[in-house]
């Protein structure tokens, strides 16, 4: 059997193992790759601290004389609706030179990846100890790396890690332009609450409505459009991007950011909506709950609102943003989770071996970094000071537009053409890093 062939076939037994989070139940996927491993004298280990919920790791030593390297993925996915899918979600089929399922893209083609790379450097004479860490949890809270990092640091610990949330090709009027990962925005979460107090329907001036009271709340998030800001590195990926689409000259300053950027988005909805979201503060309202029966005016009203911020801000600047926003209104604010931006630097000899190994592999392209308008495993190692980079290659196939909605969409899957691609560059990178 080929490596491609194993490949395909590793990724399609890992789709089949059905590990939606909620509940997750990822111990299951860690047995099998603990097992697959095993068949090739890779010996791992499964860290369970939640029932059902592994985290499988592994460590290959080097000499020492190198940096040691972290190749990290999870095992979670979101759910499917079968009846939504032209194929089962959890079939792994392969089929019309594609792999088939819930989580293709995001992100157990990249798990497969990962462990076969890490498999095939057991016998290598490695600078530096190589690491595998697929971790529980990661769509729904982060809980899998939180308890590795909290009571099983030493068996993970690195100088830099590879993982999942860049490394896109987009294929422009001038060629193609690969992101690389290394910020991600911060994640605030919030809930604002108005109170009033009960009465019968059917009479509601005796009330005072917590819906009503929520309306115009509802309103100012809803209307909430932040101006582009030139934060690095998003700026540095769409000044690149919208050079190569053809919507500006290479030498040309660009002073119509949003024109630009709206242009982007007639050229590409996906495209043009990510780029903007790198470069705003954005705040969308995602849950609104209020009222206890048919009949009574509803007392109590919450709003639950997605904010995110460019690198650069803090949580007390985001605090009094939202002051602002809500200014001469009555409600009550509670933060759910408060996560500030994260960074990782590009002059490191990862990120430059990361760069020649692509550029070695697709001549004439560029590679930029971005950041990663949601989030990932990798903001807890920026936060220790650990280089981070999302960079999981792939070309995509068609608009983007389109490729991004089957990431926690529908009829998600991977051609195999890409899965091999996105091996035979990862290898190259951790060999040119890690051998001898």
């Amino acid at each position: 059997m080929s490596s491609a062939e194993e490949l395909v076939k590793l990724l399609s037994n890992l789709l089949q193992i059905d590990t939606s989070n909620p509940p997750g139940n990822e111990s299951n996927a860690a047995r099998f790759l603990r097992d697959w491993l095993s068949q090739r004298g890779v010996e791992s280990e499964i860290l369970e601290f939640e029932k059902g919920r592994g985290n499988l790791v592994s460590r290959i030593k080097g000499s020492g004389e190198g940096p040691s390297l972290l190749l990290l993925s999870h095992t979670d996915v979101v759910p499917a609706d079968p009846a939504r899918w032209r194929i089962p979600p959890f079939s792994g089929a392969v089929k019309d030179g594609y792999v088939w399922g819930r989580g293709a893209l995001d992100m157990k083609s990249m798990v497969a990846v990962e462990t076969m790379v890490f498999s095939e450097m057991v016998d290598r004479k490695l600078k530096g100890d190589l690491i595998l860490l697929a971790t529980a949890d990661e769509e729904k809270g982060g809980s899998g790396i939180k308890h590795v990092l909290e009571k099983a640091l030493d068996k993970i610990t690195a100088d830099y890690v590879i993982n999942e949330g860049g490394g896109e090709g987009i294929l422009a009027k001038k060629g193609w332009i690969f992101s690389i990962q290394t910020a991600e925005r911060g994640v605030f979460w919030y809930r604002v609450r108005t109170k009033g107090s009960p009465a019968h329907g059917s009479i509601p001036g005796l009330g005072v409505n917590a819906i009503d009271r929520m309306r115009p709340l509802l309103n100012r998030v809803s209307e909430f459009k932040a101006a582009s800001e030139r934060v690095e590195p998003s700026w540095r990926y769409v000044e690149s991007l919208l050079k190569m689409m053809g919507l500006v000259d290479e030498e040309a300053k660009i002073d119509n950011v949003e024109i630009l950027l709206d242009r982007l988005t007639e050229t590409d909805k996906g495209l043009g909506e990510s780029a903007k979201a790198m470069l705003r503060v954005t705040m969308t309202p995602t849950m609104i709950q209020g009222g206890i029966k048919e009949n009574v005016v509803p007392y109590e009203c919450t709003l639950t609102v997605d904010c995110r911020v460019p690198p650069g801000y803090s949580g007390e600047r985001v605090k009094r943003m939202i002051g602002d926003l809500f200014q001469g209104l009555e409600y009550e604010l509670e933060f759910i989770q408060e996560s500030d931006p994260t960074v990782s630097p590009v002059d490191t000899p990862l990120y430059r071996a990361i760069e020649s190994t692509l550029l070695k592999q697709v001549p004439g392209a560029r590679l930029e970094p971005t950041t990663m308008t949601g989030g990932t495993d990798s903001r807890y190692f920026r936060r220790m000071g650990i280089p981070a980079y999302g960079f999981q290659p792939l070309m995509v196939e068609g608009n983007y537009y389109d490729w991004s909605r089957m990431v926690h969409g529908d009829n998600e899957r991977i051609s195999i053409e890409n899965l091999v691609f996105c091996y035979r560059v990862l290898k190259q990178v951790v060999e040119s890093f890690m051998l001898k």
